[in-house]
């Protein structure tokens, strides 16, 4: 019985991933010459190639991941084997083990609610995201808060493990894994240490940064007396999953995860540049109404879009050398203004 139940779980989550591979491939604006390079490279080993030519690898997956070689480029940008030979064997004790975040979960950003929400609440727009999905990500949550109970669990891990549970093709070990090298890796715990000091830090580093390089859209939020913390808390908590349809998300996130932390700063500039001529004719309802319905919009042109934002964030790093100022501690609450600086408005 046990053996046919396994049998049916595979088979469903082999559908699922077929589904998933599918729905993020919906337009795709690769060409021919695009996927022969990432076909070369996946024959060569993208994990070796990353390591024998790092500038080439980085300006490509720069330039977009296509969905047949994502999870495996997502793993080396993770350093995937390294933490699974950390976690891998004991993710099975860790998931199953209770601990005190077994029974709260964080739905809404920032309120907490019970952890059972989550099966209702974690991509509610997901047939796919079935019962057992639920399940999935249950277990993996379970496991980090084991794995460290220092972080435990936080609002937002939910929506940032549970992509990653649908890019991996519901590969639910794989996942957790990844999940591990999402937190040490590319240092997202440090979004979720207790009272939110580096959360803080962005946002105030973002304020800045808006001011200076787009002084009329910062104008108009302060007008509409709309707090940018009110939409940074889930871009930053959730890596934008809550928030943009998922198409432009896993967009953004083949640049993030090979650009470091600092450029979740970079991308959420990049998206405000994107929306400041709906926001600027906007007042405050109208403004938090846009910003609440992204995610909502379903087009063959969210991949696209993802990229726009992308090349934008790139350009706002490669104009600002001295980007990580801008989140120093005793730099970024500072409004002194550098008169030597040029910056470019976005």
């Amino acid at each position: 019985m046990v053996e046919n139940d396994q049998y049916y779980a595979n088979k469903d989550n082999s559908l699922k991933a077929d589904f998933m591979y599918d729905l993020l491939s919906i337009g795709e604006p690769y060409g021919h010459l695009r996927f022969q390079k990432w076909k070369s490279m996946s024959t060569r080993g993208i994990e070796a190639f990353a390591t024998t030519h790092p500038n080439t690898f980085l300006r490509r997956t720069n330039r977009g991941i296509p969905q047949r070689y994502r999870w495996e480029s997502w793993k080396v940008a993770l350093n995937y084997n390294h933490y699974f030979s950390i976690v891998g064997d004991l993710y099975e004790s860790y998931s199953t083990k209770h601990n005190e975040y077994s029974s709260i979960i964080n739905i809404d950003v920032p309120r907490l609610s019970n952890y059972s929400l989550i099966r209702y609440r974690t991509f509610p727009e997901l047939k796919v995201f079935n019962k057992e999905s639920q399940n999935q990500l249950h277990r993996i949550l379970s496991a980090y808060g084991n794995y460290q109970p220092e972080i435990g669990y936080c609002q937002g891990m939910n929506f940032v493990a549970g992509l990653l549970l649908l890019v991996s093709g519901f590969n639910e070990k794989e996942a957790f894994v990844a999940f591990v090298g999402l937190m040490n890796e590319f240092k997202l715990l440090e979004f979720y240490k207790p009272s939110f000091p580096v959360i803080k830090l962005y946002t105030a580093g973002f304020e800045n940064l808006l001011k200076r390089l787009s002084p009329q859209l910062y104008d108009h939020l302060k007008k509409e007396d709309v707090s940018v913390s009110v939409f940074l808390n889930q871009w930053f908590l959730t890596l934008f999953v809550a928030s943009l349809p998922l198409r432009t998300v896993v967009a953004l996130w083949d640049y993030m995860l090979y650009n470091g932390l600092s450029s979740v700063l970079t991308v959420s500039l990049g998206l405000m540049w994107l929306l400041m001529p709906q926001i600027t004719r906007l007042n405050f309802e109208g403004i938090l109404t846009l910003l609440k319905d992204i995610k909502s919009s379903d087009s063959k042109d969210d991949l696209r879009v993802g990229r726009v934002i992308i090349n934008q964030a790139h350009r706002i790093s490669t104009s600002t050398p001295n980007l990580n100022d801008y989140i120093n501690p005793s730099n970024v609450f500072s409004d002194k203004e550098d008169d030597a600086e040029q910056d470019q408005e976005i």
